[in-house]
């Protein structure tokens, strides 16, 4: 049965650490599950993943022991249905902008009499039937998280109704969209932006929900953590990127070391 040991660290206040993968790519997960992170963002937003290729990560993460979160498109209930039946544990919903986009959100991730979720017991979520119908329905209600995404400056202005909707898990920055709606684009550190960021943050506090966001940096880290976010997220691609242009400066400078050492003995 699914089990979501995320949620409880959460509601216990410890920080969490995730990173986003957009790529088709299994062993990706794999390898960032074996570095050590707690969850994974499988990015069906702004990457190229389809049903197939998720199902096949969701599988990678359960290896490498790490929890599968997907973000999807949007909020509607069928976007929602297809991530969770083939085993994500969590749902980060893009640009949720009333209480009512919440409320259908949350809706969407939990099976009645607290949902709309539609309920199939043939599918990988629910171990291809294994498990006993109701035994499901149960497990999954208990486990699945929904990560609301508050990004535009439409969500911003209600975000302390959109709080207050009962059954939210996590509200999640997004401070790119974010800068960009205020009308900073690219400048998540705009005076205006972080004050928004920092109403988010008391929001989520002062309706006692878990707030999360994306954290690049320890100093990121350090900021968010003492305002009250206990969940974090970076970037895989961005991670190789920035260690692969590294590593190849290195080798570079060392055969560019070797060689002046040669021509000098020469």
């Amino acid at each position: 049965m699914l089990q979501n040991p995320l949620k409880e660290r959460l509601r216990r206040g410890d920080a969490v650490f995730g990173t986003i993968v957009s790529l088709p790519s299994p062993e990706i997960v794999e390898i960032v599950g074996v570095a050590g992170y707690d969850w994974v963002l499988l990015d069906t937003e702004h990457g190229p993943l389809t049903s197939e290729t998720l199902q096949a990560m969701v599988r990678a993460c359960r290896v490498a022991g790490v929890t599968p979160i997907a973000r999807v498109p949007d909020h509607r209930p069928k976007q929602i249905l297809q991530t969770l039946d083939v085993g994500c544990v969590g749902v980060m919903v893009p640009q949720i902008e009333t209480p009512e986009q919440a409320s259908m959100a949350v809706a969407a991730t939990k099976y009645a009499p607290e949902g709309i979720r539609s309920l199939a017991g043939g599918t990988a979520a629910s171990s291809w039937g294994a498990v006993e119908l109701a035994a499901h329905v149960a497990a999954s209600n208990a486990a699945v998280m929904n990560l609301l995404q508050i990004e535009t400056g439409q969500g911003l202005e209600a975000v302390e109704q959109i709080a207050g909707v009962p059954g939210i898990d996590v509200l999640f920055i997004g401070p790119s969209d974010l800068s960009q709606s205020l009308g900073h684009p690219g400048r998540p550190d705009h005076p205006e932006v972080q004050a928004a960021i920092r109403r988010i943050i008391e929001s989520g506090r002062r309706a006692g929900v878990a707030v999360g966001t994306l954290a690049l940096t320890p100093d990121d880290v350090r900021t968010y953590h003492a305002l009250g976010v206990t969940m974090f997220v970076d970037s895989a691609t961005r991670l190789f990127l920035q260690a692969a242009g590294a590593q190849v400066t290195r080798l570079r400078e060392a055969a560019a070391s070797a060689g002046a050492r040669a021509r000098g003995r020469g």
